[in-house]
């Protein structure tokens, strides 16, 4: 027993409920144990994957220190928060004052395979005499196995048939530490200038405890002394020990709030939130569109966006292509050919009718190798195109990486949806008779029905259902490639900040898994799981949408020109989001942006639960992934384990079904009433869904934004109820 032992669970479980430092327990809850680091076997990943999973990391790691850092920046008066109590020391520069992410060589990117794990906590209480044992490490247990039997009670008052359990109670704290209960505390000596681990012993002299836990909360258990029965302490109390270290000799009376740990069940969450992250993985494929979110390519991102929001853009002229080109060396071949094929061009153009269309082949290669050549001009960022973006989209788009999170971030969300487009969605090449994306309303031979005379009978019934709930399009696509991976964990809250514990605001450390021997080094794992599942497509009507957000009357709305999609406004009034939605306003001016937010994710949620119920799939194995821009969102099937065809078959055996039943009544309903509505008209019963599996932590969801249930989101304090989409899309002619 003294050695770690091996389990095999699905990849998705290693990776994050049985990942490095999480306690569980096996089927039939006997046992609590801990996992602990294991290097997984290698994963050969793309340069471009690799590339995103660091940045992710770096860009999370990032704001989490931000974050806890200015968790008491309001209030003078608190202690000051420390670096080191912000993340580990691991992910500090030399200065230890500032977030560094470590060198990519620091790190082990690997495939989940196995885990390994150990019994813990190594604490045991007797259900009949209630006697207290505890045990240093795994060798110490294993000694002392033969005297934890009935006949071996060592209470030295009464003996009797010990029946003994390990202790289900952990102590723990926002620092990550946890720790085993033992009668006595952790202090820091200033005299030694050193950690001291005390074992308390009682005023007769016995060094023997029994544990009481007679009292409800565990927070007020107690240990008492087995000889004279006299309590050790009103109330088991327990110091962190990293803070201690942390603090050292500016651990005074102060600071006694920021040290104690609290007590609570190895099961409870707050004992465990690992960190994890997703993005689309497009591998090697569209590196072209991904590349221009670069920092240095941002005249290519621009570029992008004013062409695919329909903004003013200025043609380019040869002269710009010969300013561009001048004294460059390398670009002296591209700007002779195409001041050839434009010079060609032009003499074809004064020539008559019969002979153009004679030497229509000729004209047509003329024009393809002057598109190539600006083309390739632009790619290599010596054409830039001439386009000026207005104010408000322009500074969103320049500061956009420390107003959003990478999964928030509207401009790197609308590269990602083009890069989707181009290799799932408007792709018509056929595999084996399938397309790698299907519309419900221009079904391939595999999502048609049987009888393929009732082909056109069904696209036609499912357009109808689609445009009755407001959207465009809906549709299968074969593979949604996606990369997750967790890197490290935190303990009593899953976002940087503890609020107001024991009066103030605690800074949450971020940590690292513990490190693995890999290739003679130590190496921090991260533990990657590369999945290409079935999900389903949808796209909003944008005419129904602009509508709808028009009557809400948010004072930032916007208004379109000529030419331009609701993208473009859209880009305009985008509102901060950081990785944790913990500064969202909730003010009698909601924003836009947030309302359309809202929308997109209570819409899929409500088609995550109607997939749940006619799938048979379970709720939690579905995830999200949002498009605001383009008005766009993704229900993907989430896991490991062999697909095999679950949302194909939903599509064929009850699609339609699914449809309707999302456009009844009870489709809004939530047992909980009243009280719900009034709290913005989202909770468990309705909306939400598992935490693990929703992209926004369950917030910017209600149900009022899809149907009139007579209140309104939580951002929105100004009282009155607003009218639902679906409402609104009903009352079209």
């Amino acid at each position: 027993m003294a050695k770690a032992k091996t389990m095999n669970r699905s990849r998705n479980q290693l990776a994050t409920a049985y990942a490095p430092e999480s306690f569980f327990t096996f089927e039939g809850g006997l046992g609590a144990c801990i996992a602990r680091s294991t290097a997984g076997e290698y994963i050969q990943l793309s340069d471009s994957t690799v590339d995103l999973v660091f940045e992710r990391m770096s860009e999370l790691g990032r704001a989490w220190f931000d974050a806890a850092s200015a968790a008491r920046d309001g209030d003078p008066k608190k202690p000051r928060v420390l670096p080191a109590q912000c993340v580990e020391q691991a992910l500090l520069d030399q200065s230890k004052s500032q977030f560094q992410l470590p060198g990519q060589d620091r790190f082990y990117l690997c495939r989940p395979s196995h885990m390994e794990y150990t019994p813990a906590p190594l604490t045991f209480v007797c259900r009949t005499c209630g006697m207290f044992q505890d045990y240093e490490r795994l060798a110490d247990l294993d000694k002392d196995l033969e005297n934890l039997t009935p006949d071996g009670c060592p209470n030295p008052k009464k003996k009797g048939q010990c029946d003994w359990e390990q202790l289900d109670v952990i102590f723990v704290h926002w620092s990550g530490r946890w720790e085993g209960a033992f009668p006595g505390q952790w202090h820091w000596s200033d005299r030694d200038a050193k950690l001291v681990k005390r074992y308390d012993s009682c005023v007769c002299g016995s060094s023997q405890f029994k544990l009481n836990r007679r009292a409800a909360g565990i927070g007020d258990w107690f240990f008492e002394c087995a000889a004279c029965d006299k309590p050790l302490s009103p109330k088991w109390l327990q110091n962190d020990r990293d803070t201690l270290r942390i603090l050292g000799p500016a651990n005074g009376p102060d600071r006694l709030t920021e040290v104690r740990m609290q007590a609570a069940p190895y099961r409870a969450s707050s004992a465990y939130y690992v960190k994890a992250d997703l993005f689309i993985d497009f591998k090697d494929g569209s590196q072209q569109l991904l590349s221009r979110l670069r920092p240095e390519r941002q005249a290519d991102l621009k570029d992008f966006i004013a062409t695919q929001f329909g903004f003013a853009v200025q043609p380019i002229t040869d002269e710009d292509v010969q300013k561009a080109c001048a004294d460059k060396p390398e670009c002296a071949r591209d700007l002779a050919d195409y001041l050839q094929a434009v010079q060609s061009i032009e003499t074809f153009s004064k020539m008559d009718d019969a002979t153009r269309i004679a030497l229509k082949s000729s004209i047509d290669l003329f024009h393809r190798t002057k598109e190539r050549i600006l083309d390739d001009l632009r790619r290599r960022q010596i054409l830039l195109a001439k386009v000026e973006l207005p104010a408000d989209v322009l500074a969103n788009l320049r500061q956009r990486q420390s107003l959003f999170a990478s999964k928030f971030d509207p401009f790197r969300l609308a590269i990602e949806h083009a890069a989707l487009k181009s290799t799932r969605l408007d792709v018509e090449t056929r595999t084996n008779g399938k397309k790698p994306y299907v519309s419900f309303t221009r079904l391939d031979e595999d999502l048609a029905p049987e009888d393929k005379d009732k082909t056109d009978e069904r696209q036609n019934e499912t357009r109808v259902l689609l445009d009755k709930l407001g959207l465009e399009d809906m549709g299968l696509i074969r593979e949604f490639d996606l990369c997750r991976f967790s890197f490290g964990y935190s303990r009593m809250e899953s976002t940087p900040v503890l609020r107001d514990k024991r009066g103030m605001d605690m800074p949450v450390r971020l940590n690292l898994f513990p490190p693995v021997r890999q290739n003679d080094s130590s190496r921090y794992p991260v533990y990657v799981v590369q999945q290409g599942n079935e999900a389903l497509y949808v796209r909003l009507k944008e005419e129904l949408v602009l509508e709808w957000l028009d009557s809400l009357e948010c004072r930032d709305m916007f208004s379109l020109k000529p030419g331009e999609k609701i993208g473009a406004g859209l880009l305009s009034v985008a509102r901060p989001m950081n990785p944790f939605l913990d500064s969202l306003p909730e003010t009698e001016t909601p924003p836009t942006y947030y309302y359309l937010y809202t929308l997109l994710h209570s819409y899929a949620h409500l088609l995550m639960k109607h997939m749940s119920e006619y799938s048979g799939l379970d709720l939690g194995s579905l995830g999200e992934y949002i498009f605001p821009a383009d008005l766009a969102f993704v229900v993907y099937r989430n896991g490991t384990t062999m697909d095999l065809g679950n949302l194909s078959a939903l599509w064929r055996n009850a699609g339609t079904a699914m449809l309707t039943s999302m456009l009844g009544k009870k489709a809004s309903q939530c047992g909980t009433g009243s009280l719900c509505t009034e709290r913005g008209g989202a909770c468990p019963d309705c909306v939400m869904v598992p935490e693990t599996s929703c992209v926004a932590s369950n917030k910017l969801l209600s149900r009022s934004v899809l149907r009139s249930i007579g209140g309104r989101p939580r951002l929105d304090k100004r009282g009155a109820p607003i009218r639902g989409y679906l409402d609104m899309v009903k009352q079209q002619p």
